[in-house]
């Protein structure tokens, strides 16, 4: 039963949501269930793919998630109670919720039912809630980013120890990196004369092939040590590059081969800003969001620590002693007291 369970744990979990009565779970949430079929003495709760699930199964499977649904519960009360709903906030979360769409159609066949299975472990009944769910999500970034301003130097050497850093690159494509072309070589040329005629931006513009960044004098954006190819476009070894330079200086060639396609080009890439707190005061709104993201990723436990914050300025009552223990449980194991 438990790799059924873990096989059908998406189809288990929209179950338990639509069963639930808000703020109980599980074994209270069962009464609810009208079927009264049973198994084995057991009450049966779902059924999937002709297999019956009891309380029981249920209970045992899901109890380390039964507290982290019920934290994300809480968490979204804190937020949607902290933070007032704006018509700029109404207009993020809109495009939040289109970007959200398109990626999950691109990604799945079944993409709403992905999306169902996403939502319910945040404790959405539905793909209807999407919305609820985006608008939630650009509260929690304005109340994350509210907190992080005023902690700014309590939390900042955690970020500082990963070397963040804004970057610039250039980029060209050649067919063999050991044997240029004379149009590749001469492409080369000039950028290298351009480089040490004018600044990295002016070379970028005229010459770069990154279409996006050069229209953008070049600026790619921000990137740490944790930066990976599941965090950025750039290839490791031009990040490693970056993370070996002071602010102002530009690398050498780089070779990068496309692992799916095995197009290769040419980086050059410059670094410039490595001051956590001029980044932190940056213009540029997609910097500033990396940044705050690396403050919640590398300080253990602020995500939580924000919400319980958050939380003493709100008048919240349990009526049920075992949840509020799993949910304060559940906040001391996210920020590592009960290690």
């Amino acid at each position: 039963m438990g790799e059924f369970l873990r096989n059908n744990w998406f189809v288990v979990v929209i179950a338990v949501i639509l069963i639930s009565f808000i703020g109980y779970f599980i074994f209270d949430a069962n009464r609810y269930n009208v079927s009264g079929k049973t198994m084995d003495g057991k009450e049966v709760v779902a059924s999937i793919d002709g297999k019956d699930v009891t309380a029981d199964d249920l209970y045992n499977e899901l109890e380390s998630f039964d507290s982290t649904l019920l934290y994300n519960m809480y968490r979204n009360a804190v937020i949607n109670q902290t933070i007032e709903t704006t018509d700029s906030l109404k207009e993020d979360a809109s495009t939040l919720e289109s970007t959200i769409r398109t990626n999950a159609q691109s990604n799945s066949t079944n993409y709403e039912a992905s999306l169902a299975a996403e939502l319910a472990s945040y404790g959405y009944k539905s793909i209807d809630d999407l919305d609820d769910y985006c608008l939630t999500s650009v509260k929690e970034k304005e109340m994350n980013k509210a907190y992080v301003d005023e902690h700014f130097d309590e939390y900042k050497k955690a970020v500082e120890s990963v070397s963040p850093r804004t970057v610039s690159i250039i980029s060209m494509s050649v067919t063999d990196a050991d044997e240029l072309t004379d149009d590749e070589q001469k492409k080369k040329d000039n950028i290298d004369q351009a480089l040490e005629d004018g600044s990295f931006a002016d070379a970028a513009t005229a010459f770069s092939e990154d279409e996006t960044t050069a229209a953008n004098d070049g600026f790619y954006g921000y990137i740490d040590s944790n930066s990976s190819s599941s965090s950025t476009t750039l290839d490791s070894s031009v990040i490693s590059a970056a993370l070996e330079l002071e602010k102002g200086q530009t690398s050498d060639w780089i070779t990068v081969t496309d692992s799916t396609t095995g197009a290769i080009s040419l980086y050059k890439v410059h670094v410039d800003e490595t001051d956590i707190e001029k980044i932190h005061e940056s213009k540029n709104e997609d910097v500033t969001d990396q940044l705050l993201y690396a403050f919640l990723q590398n300080n253990q436990g602020l995500s939580v620590t924000i919400v319980e914050e958050n939380a003493k300025n709100l008048d919240i009552k349990f009526n049920d002693e075992d949840v509020q223990k799993k949910i304060e449980d559940y906040i001391s194991t996210q920020k590592g007291e009960n290690e």
